[in-house]
Protein backbone atom coordinates (compact mmCIF):
# COMPACT_ATOMS: atom_id res chain seq x y z
CA UNK A 1 0.00 0.00 0.00
CA UNK A 2 2.97 1.99 0.87
CA UNK A 3 4.45 1.15 -2.24
CA UNK A 4 1.03 2.41 -3.93
CA UNK A 5 0.97 5.85 -2.78
CA UNK A 6 5.12 6.76 -3.37
CA UNK A 7 4.08 5.46 -6.92
CA UNK A 8 1.31 8.01 -7.06
CA UNK A 9 2.72 11.00 -5.53
CA UNK A 10 5.94 10.34 -7.90
CA UNK A 11 3.61 10.31 -10.65
CA UNK A 12 1.66 13.47 -9.63
CA UNK A 13 5.32 15.37 -8.96
CA UNK A 14 6.17 14.34 -12.91
CA UNK A 15 3.03 15.76 -14.53
CA UNK A 16 3.21 19.05 -12.78
CA UNK A 17 6.83 19.44 -14.07
CA UNK A 18 5.12 18.57 -17.30
CA UNK A 19 2.54 20.84 -17.43
CA UNK A 20 4.48 24.34 -16.75
CA UNK A 21 5.34 26.59 -19.67
CA UNK A 22 8.65 27.22 -20.73
CA UNK A 23 8.65 30.94 -21.78
CA UNK A 24 12.20 31.57 -22.37
CA UNK A 25 12.37 28.87 -25.08
CA UNK A 26 10.28 31.92 -27.18
CA UNK A 27 13.43 34.45 -26.86
CA UNK A 28 15.42 32.84 -29.72
CA UNK A 29 12.11 31.96 -32.01
CA UNK A 30 10.99 35.70 -32.63
CA UNK A 31 12.94 37.80 -35.37
CA UNK A 32 12.40 41.17 -34.37
CA UNK A 33 14.45 43.21 -36.88
CA UNK A 34 12.00 45.87 -37.65
CA UNK A 35 12.85 47.87 -34.28
CA UNK A 36 16.12 48.03 -34.83
CA UNK A 37 18.50 50.25 -38.02
CA UNK A 38 21.81 51.20 -38.85
CA UNK A 39 23.11 54.70 -39.41
CA UNK A 40 26.65 56.49 -41.17
CA UNK A 41 25.79 58.80 -38.35
CA UNK A 42 28.12 59.99 -35.33
CA UNK A 43 26.36 58.75 -31.71
CA UNK A 44 25.84 62.28 -30.31
CA UNK A 45 24.19 63.75 -33.66
CA UNK A 46 22.13 60.66 -33.94
CA UNK A 47 21.11 61.07 -30.22
CA UNK A 48 19.76 64.69 -30.86
CA UNK A 49 18.09 63.44 -34.11
CA UNK A 50 15.91 60.72 -31.74
CA UNK A 51 15.19 63.31 -29.48
CA UNK A 52 13.76 65.48 -31.83
CA UNK A 53 11.70 63.29 -33.86
CA UNK A 54 10.33 62.15 -29.87
CA UNK A 55 9.48 65.83 -29.41
CA UNK A 56 7.82 66.45 -32.72
CA UNK A 57 5.41 63.31 -32.42
CA UNK A 58 4.15 64.53 -29.22
CA UNK A 59 6.12 62.04 -26.50
CA UNK A 60 7.11 63.87 -23.07
CA UNK A 61 10.81 62.76 -22.28
CA UNK A 62 11.00 60.97 -18.81
CA UNK A 63 15.22 60.40 -19.55
CA UNK A 64 18.12 60.83 -21.52
CA UNK A 65 21.33 59.28 -21.20
CA UNK A 66 23.70 60.68 -23.62
CA UNK A 67 26.95 58.90 -22.60
CA UNK A 68 24.78 55.46 -22.83
CA UNK A 69 22.78 56.43 -25.27
CA UNK A 70 19.35 55.69 -23.99
CA UNK A 71 16.84 58.17 -24.50
CA UNK A 72 12.62 57.10 -22.28
CA UNK A 73 9.85 58.93 -23.90
CA UNK A 74 5.98 58.84 -23.21
CA UNK A 75 2.74 59.96 -24.62
CA UNK A 76 -0.77 59.54 -22.86
CA UNK A 77 -3.90 59.68 -24.45
CA UNK A 78 -7.09 60.02 -22.29
CA UNK A 79 -10.26 57.88 -23.37
CA UNK A 80 -12.75 58.97 -20.89
CA UNK A 81 -11.79 57.47 -17.55
CA UNK A 82 -9.19 55.13 -19.35
CA UNK A 83 -5.30 56.53 -19.79
CA UNK A 84 -3.25 54.94 -22.58
CA UNK A 85 0.16 55.29 -21.73
CA UNK A 86 3.11 54.47 -24.69
CA UNK A 87 6.19 54.29 -23.17
CA UNK A 88 8.96 54.39 -26.17
CA UNK A 89 12.67 53.63 -25.73
CA UNK A 90 15.61 54.32 -27.84
CA UNK A 91 18.92 52.82 -27.54
CA UNK A 92 22.11 54.22 -29.78
CA UNK A 93 24.83 51.45 -29.75
CA UNK A 94 27.96 53.04 -31.54
CA UNK A 95 29.09 50.39 -34.14
CA UNK A 96 32.36 52.30 -35.40
CA UNK A 97 33.75 55.75 -35.38
CA UNK A 98 30.28 57.19 -37.50
CA UNK A 99 28.08 54.14 -37.52
CA UNK A 100 25.80 53.89 -35.21
CA UNK A 101 22.45 50.92 -34.60
CA UNK A 102 19.11 52.42 -33.00
CA UNK A 103 16.91 49.71 -31.05
CA UNK A 104 13.47 51.10 -30.55
CA UNK A 105 10.95 49.46 -27.64
CA UNK A 106 7.78 50.55 -27.04
CA UNK A 107 5.02 49.34 -24.46
CA UNK A 108 1.47 50.08 -23.88
CA UNK A 109 -0.22 50.24 -20.39
CA UNK A 110 -3.92 51.13 -20.27
CA UNK A 111 -4.63 52.69 -16.36
CA UNK A 112 -8.35 52.74 -15.37
CA UNK A 113 -9.18 56.14 -12.67
CA UNK A 114 -11.63 55.13 -10.21
CA UNK A 115 -13.05 57.55 -7.95
CA UNK A 116 -14.89 57.31 -4.46
CA UNK A 117 -17.08 59.12 -2.42
CA UNK A 118 -16.11 59.22 1.46
CA UNK A 119 -18.03 61.81 2.47
CA UNK A 120 -20.38 61.13 5.47
CA UNK A 121 -23.84 62.40 6.16
CA UNK A 122 -26.09 62.99 9.13
CA UNK A 123 -29.27 61.10 8.30
CA UNK A 124 -28.10 60.46 4.24
CA UNK A 125 -28.81 64.51 3.95
CA UNK A 126 -26.39 66.76 5.57
CA UNK A 127 -22.72 66.78 5.22
CA UNK A 128 -20.89 66.27 7.62
CA UNK A 129 -17.50 68.66 8.28
CA UNK A 130 -14.54 67.02 8.05
CA UNK A 131 -15.60 63.61 6.42
CA UNK A 132 -14.09 61.75 4.02
CA UNK A 133 -14.21 63.84 0.31
CA UNK A 134 -13.15 61.93 -2.47
CA UNK A 135 -10.63 59.21 -3.01
CA UNK A 136 -9.30 58.68 -6.89
CA UNK A 137 -7.49 55.18 -7.28
CA UNK A 138 -5.53 54.57 -10.82
CA UNK A 139 -5.27 50.96 -11.19
CA UNK A 140 -3.40 49.33 -13.86
CA UNK A 141 -5.67 47.43 -16.07
CA UNK A 142 -3.21 45.80 -19.11
CA UNK A 143 0.27 45.98 -20.23
CA UNK A 144 1.26 44.76 -23.94
CA UNK A 145 4.14 45.18 -25.88
CA UNK A 146 4.06 46.97 -29.07
CA UNK A 147 5.25 44.69 -31.83
CA UNK A 148 3.54 46.36 -34.93
CA UNK A 149 6.03 46.71 -37.74
CA UNK A 150 4.15 49.52 -39.00
CA UNK A 151 4.46 51.66 -36.05
CA UNK A 152 8.76 51.40 -36.15
CA UNK A 153 8.87 51.68 -39.63
CA UNK A 154 7.37 55.48 -38.89
CA UNK A 155 9.68 56.33 -36.92
CA UNK A 156 12.38 55.29 -38.63
CA UNK A 157 11.14 57.18 -41.93
CA UNK A 158 11.30 60.06 -39.59
CA UNK A 159 14.87 59.74 -38.04
CA UNK A 160 15.61 59.21 -42.12
CA UNK A 161 14.09 62.26 -43.03
CA UNK A 162 15.97 64.62 -40.10
CA UNK A 163 19.49 62.70 -41.07
CA UNK A 164 18.92 64.24 -44.96
CA UNK A 165 18.15 67.73 -43.76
Amino acid sequence: MQKLIIFLLLMSFSFVGCGTTKMYSEVFKEDTSYNSREYQVASPDLFNIILKTFYSKGFIVDSEDKENGMIVAKKIFQKGKRNIVVALQAKIILDGEIGSSVFLNAVQTTEKLYVADRTRFFMFLIPLPGGGGKQATKVQEGEIIINDKDFYSEFFALIEAKIAA
